[in-house]
């Protein structure tokens, strides 16, 4: 699976706008998310994600939007591909 492209932050800001119901999953580290996060997103350390899998994707968030977001992008691709 080819990861999907960044994101810009306007385009973020947009989507949140029209989806309100967006998820935006922040898969750093706890440290660098307590420095530092998109407000309103959730940590989900990328070590951590598989636990949450069932969380993310069925329930009552199946088919719910999901972003996923880290520093450079390489996190949250190798988190996408999960």
């Amino acid at each position: 699976m080819t990861p999907s492209p960044a994101v810009h932050p306007g385009d973020l800001a947009r989507w949140r706008t029209e989806h309100p119901d967006l998820r935006v999953v922040d898969v750093r580290t706890p440290g660098e998310f307590a420095v530092r996060h998109i407000p309103g997103s959730y940590n989900v350390p990328l070590p951590d994600l598989a636990e949450h899998r069932d969380e993310l994707t069925r329930g009552d968030h199946a088919g719910t939007p999901v972003v996923l977001v880290c520093e450079s992008g390489r996190r949250a691709g190798m988190a996408e591909s999960q």
